[in-house]
């Protein structure tokens, strides 16, 4: 077993040595992680009447008010909304009607994301520039559907809350303003929320889209965060 000497520095008052061990090298030293504040300025103030949908297909889906409404034809329809989001603590939210094939999701996507007519939320290239939450409570971006998170119940409040003021940027659900297990880290600069209807005649209705001060996100015992950009592993 080799033994490192330690320094000996002379006292110069006391007229006794004193031993000072040497510092660790730099490889052995411990850095506690730390997440980054990003100072930003918190963004104008929103309410669901900004909210407005992009129709894919007028054919399938309409927006009246804080409504989403599936038509009388069949066939899927997702609907992103304006305003890009892209600072704050934002949070987005509603609840769905009428859906009795229990077809819908809701999510964010990238801000580039184009969604198609008669198409799935991750259809093409979109699959890599979404997160989706099911009906059933799992969740999926790239790769196969992580279960965990509670269902979403017909008439019953799910929503959305994105952090775009910490490094890395998070995405966690809300199930009738409880946090979900199931959550998402380091989601694009900028990003819209949407949702997906099936049914003919199903809705999503809009109830909350505001700037928060502080976030809802504690941390769940058991919970898991899941990478964006990385193909996901149950």
């Amino acid at each position: 077993m080799s033994f490192v000497q330690p320094a000996v520095i002379r006292g110069d008052q006391i007229g006794q040595s004193v031993i000072v061990p040497k510092p660790l090298p730099k490889e052995q030293r411990k850095t506690e992680p730390k997440v980054l504040q990003i100072q930003q300025q918190v963004p104008p103030s929103l309410n669901p009447n900004m909210l407005v949908g992009i129709i894919p297909d007028k054919k399938y889906a309409y927006q009246q008010g804080l409504k989403i409404i599936h038509t009388d034809n069949y066939g899927r329809t997702t609907v992103a909304f304006n305003p890009i989001i892209s600072s704050g603590i934002v949070r987005f939210g509603g609840f769905f009607e009428n859906h009795p094939v229990a077809n819908f999701r809701i999510g964010i996507s990238d801000a580039s994301a184009v969604f198609g007519s008669n198409e799935y939320p991750y259809s093409g290239e979109n699959e890599k520039k979404t997160v989706l939450y099911y009906n059933n409570g799992s969740i999926a971006h790239i790769g196969p559907t992580i279960p965990g998170n509670s269902g979403i119940k017909l008439n019953k409040s799910v929503s959305c809350e994105v952090n775009m003021n910490i490094s890395p940027r998070t995405l966690t659900f809300f199930i009738d303003n409880q946090e979900q297990g199931l959550s998402v880290r380091n989601i694009p600069s900028s990003i819209r929320f949407w949702i997906y209807l099936y049914d003919r005649n199903s809705s999503f209705t809009i109830n909350r889209f505001e700037n928060v001060q502080f976030s809802s996100a504690n941390g769940v015992l058991d919970g898991k965060v899941f990478e964006w950009g990385k193909e996901w592993e149950k």
